[in-house]
């Protein structure tokens, strides 16, 4: 009996069933690593509000308890207002890591649907062989049944059927 003719084909499909595999594995591994990176910095911002607003505290306290000259109220300002441009540098960073796991999200979704496309046109190709297998084996039967027919005994002559 002869090989499937698409065996070739089959690999090729495996082949690039295991790459989409491979692939969805890493954009899982990296989704997850950008989850973690958004959840560090959501961790780093709300660390640096609640210092924030400690520190803020202690700085007004302090200029509570003495006379300043108006320089020195202004500098107290710009620190205060220092303090809140770097919180806005927190909640950009918190807003890029949002954005990073959104596409990691998208790029994942990707990777899943070329994977159940691959796995779905192996299946296919799968379903194809067995049927072709199962045909082929019907042929081989018929062509053995045949061949069995030709060299039956004839019961009028006594000879094979090929020779009568």
């Amino acid at each position: 009996m002869a090989g499937y003719p698409l065996q070739g084909l089959k690999e090729i499909r495996e082949r690039r069933l295991n790459d989409c595999t491979n692939a969805r594995i890493l954009k899982a591994k990296q989704l997850e690593q950008a989850r973690m990176e958004l959840k560090s910095k959501k961790k780093a911002l709300d660390d640096y509000i609640a210092w924030r607003t400690e520190e803020e505290k202690r700085r007004y306290a302090r200029l509570m308890q003495g006379r300043y000259p108006v320089s020195e109220i202004q500098k107290f300002n710009a620190s205060i207002k220092q303090l809140y441009t770097d919180e806005l540098t927190y909640q950009e960073a918190v807003h890029k890591a949002e954005k990073q796991v959104q596409e990691a999200e998208r790029i994942f979704q990707e990777a899943q649907d070329l994977e159940r496309q691959s796995r779905k046109k192996l299946k296919k190709l799968e379903n194809h062989e067995e049927i072709w297998l199962f045909n082929e084996r019907v042929l081989q039967e018929r062509l053995a049944d045949q061949e069995l027919e030709d060299f039956r005994v004839n019961p009028d002559t006594g000879m094979s059927g090929d020779r009568a």
